[in-house]
């Protein structure tokens, strides 16, 4: 399947008090299969995850983010508002633990596109966690 969205990330991570702050628009694929929405997009140097493909599962107010790439590896992280899931980070240099607490989880997608809100911390190795805010626009454009 070719590019059929546009997908816009904006993000915030703040560690320490400090801020650090992306805005990218790039190609995507974007569909609906087995009751989910599906959207799959290449990583940037903007992101921090150049030569990497994400895709979120959208399902309800359920965001699934799985990440592969040959440089950084694989990981998998699940946002559901108010919980905390527990995954691996796998590198080329070792496996992490990734804990993902989400303070907000918010979902607004149809067949067009939409929008997704989150607002969640992450821990590696029980490290001090890092507050993320990432919103995603998805705007389907002809195939």
């Amino acid at each position: 399947m070719d590019n059929n969205a546009l997908i816009t990330l904006v993000g915030k991570n703040t560690v320490d008090g400090e801020v650090d702050t992306f805005e990218l628009t790039t190609a995507g694929k974007y569909m609906k299969q087995n009751g989910k929405y599906l959207v799959s997009y290449e990583g940037s140097e903007i992101t921090g995850y150049d030569n990497t493909t994400t895709t979120l599962k959208i399902q309800d107010d359920l965001v699934s983010m799985i990440r592969f790439g040959k440089a950084m590896g694989s990981s998998q992280m699940v946002f559901e508002e108010n919980k905390q899931y527990t995954g691996v980070y796998r590198t080329p240099h070792g496996t992490m633990s990734v804990d993902v607490y989400a303070n907000e989880v918010s979902v607004d997608v149809n067949d067009d596109g939409g929008e997704v809100t989150l607002d969640y911390f992450v821990q590696l190795n029980n490290c001090q966690p890092v507050r993320n805010n990432l919103k995603v626009k998805i705007r389907k454009v002809e195939e």
